[in-house]
């Protein structure tokens, strides 16, 4: 039996070009497609597939039942992906109404009204990320916070009971795991905790006392003074009071180590938060978000994509896919300002750089400059003429000679051709 292939971004790139559907990818080679979703790359290797549902027409006719651009992104996240994903957003979202807020609109006062809403920092960081941020600006959000519970971070300690009315016995215990996650083991046939008495009985109780509150050393007196209450209720406690304030394990749920491999998969905090929303809120409530997001870039003030901004970015793109997937404001700035055929002159599209085409010959590419003198030295003859040369059909390159490409004087390609003669 031959071992499992082993996958890296570029061979899965490969791999996913032979499918023109997510499902016919993962079906046709499943460990590609699963290694895709390990690297987090699965959107960017299946970027040339065509959706199987949305049609542009069916699209339209989906986006006209909307009047908020909001509504619609939030109840047809699938048709807003892809109406951005292919160009037509606007044209698909132009009837819409668009929340556009005032500078300085989140005071500290609108914030507070705004987290009124919310149970947990989580929710209220997800559904009004604007009010958030700007608490987050301003070093507000313990105040503003306040009132909100405490979700488990992997720090604090939440005190929860397991009760049984019929027998009058209850345990009491003590946990920074997620509360369900406690229980599971609680409930498990493995259990030797002294809960076992009564945690599998039908009729037992189970909640969940205090939010995410209590360091390490905070434990045994909080522990103890609910034992105390359940006391005082009449239960007969299971609990080893000796071992009060003694938690049942000492793992977090999210490590540094896993926050921080989790952020190096993304170059924005958007990405981070939107395609791994649990490990970003670990890494919010630990505060470790700005050590673990150091690598990304950073978000530009209000007004920082002027034209020259812009065009000096676009110089350092190697091509205009690269610009415009950048994703940091520049190329949404280029579009809305109508700058984007002036910007396109100081970078080539990745089109005309054929030679970096997913499916270029590279061996026949990279000896351009020797075609390109023997089609000189044959004046400047068709494709056939060449192939009949060669033994190789060359007609993509003898159209782009045609065309007045000249290799030798294009330094793009020499840089390139040069990466593959060395590799």
């Amino acid at each position: 039996m031959s071992p499992a292939k082993k996958w890296y971004p570029e061979n899965i790139k490969t791999e996913a070009l032979k499918y023109d559907g997510k499902k016919k990818f993962m079906d046709g080679c499943y460990g590609a497609y699963k290694a895709a979703k390990k690297y987090g790359i699965v959107d960017e290797v299946c970027a040339h597939m065509k959706s199987r549902y949305w049609t542009k027409e069916k699209l339209f006719a989906r986006a006209r039942k909307y009047t908020s651009l909001k509504e619609f992104m939030k109840k047809e996240k699938g048709a807003y992906l892809h109406a951005m994903r292919n160009g037509f957003l606007n044209e698909a979202t132009q009837h819409m109404e668009r929340l556009q807020l005032p500078p300085n609109y989140w005071t500290k006062e609108r914030c507070k009204k705004e987290a009124k809403k919310y149970e947990y920092r989580k929710d209220f960081m997800r559904n009004s990320g604007s009010a958030y941020n700007a608490c987050s600006r301003n070093n507000w959000i313990d105040e503003v916070c306040a009132h909100m519970g405490s979700p488990a971070d992997g720090y604090k300690h939440c005190v929860y009971a397991i009760f049984n009315k019929r027998k009058n016995l209850a345990y009491i215990g003590i946990t920074r795991q997620l509360f369900s996650r406690r229980i599971q083991g609680h409930q498990d046939e493995k259990n030797v905790a002294n809960s076992r008495e009564i945690a599998q009985l039908k009729d037992t109780e189970f909640i969940k006392l205090t939010d995410y509150l209590y360091d390490a050393e905070e434990v045994k007196d909080a522990e103890s003074e609910w034992v105390a209450k359940y006391q005082e209720k009449g239960f007969r406690i299971l609990n080893d009071i000796k071992q009060l304030g003694r938690t049942g394990t000492d793992k977090r749920i999210h490590t540094d180590e896993i926050i921080f491999k989790e952020a190096k998969k993304y170059q924005t905090r958007v990405d981070f938060k939107t395609k791994s929303p649990k490990i970003y809120d670990a890494a919010v409530t630990q505060r470790l978000l700005d050590d673990a997001c150091s690598h990304m870039r950073g978000i530009k003030e209000k007004n920082y994509w002027t034209k020259e901004n812009c065009i000096e970015f676009a110089k350092t793109c190697n091509d205009r896919t690269e610009f415009r997937k950048a994703k940091n404001g520049a190329y949404a700035s280029s579009k809305d300002n109508q700058w984007l055929d002036e910007i396109y002159s100081f970078i080539r599209s990745r089109n005309d750089m054929s030679w970096l085409r997913p499916a270029t010959r590279k061996d026949v590419w990279s000896k351009a400059d020797e075609y390109y003198e023997l089609w000189l030295s044959n004046d400047k003859c068709g494709y056939t003429k060449l192939e009949t040369l060669t033994g190789i059909n060359l007609d993509k390159l003898q159209k782009k000679f045609s065309k007045g490409w000249d290799p030798t004087k294009d330094e793009d390609w020499k840089n390139w051709s040069d990466n593959i003669k060395n590799s």
